[in-house]
């Protein structure tokens, strides 16, 4: 399951980065997907260590 989420995490970063946006929109943006990288990392360090979600 936990694969599963990072790869879905992955899936949605990637459509924001292709998404067409500009000023506040776009640092919101940027945010989102720095946010959703922390997530990713935390899901990749948890399975490291045997822990699934």
């Amino acid at each position: 399951m936990t694969e599963e989420m990072i790869k879905e995490i992955k899936n949605i970063q990637q459509r924001l980065v292709n998404k067409e946006m500009e000023g506040e929109d776009w640092e919101e943006k940027m945010e989102m997907i720095r946010k959703l990288e922390e997530v990713n990392t935390y899901l990749k360090d948890a399975l490291g260590r045997g822990i699934e979600f």
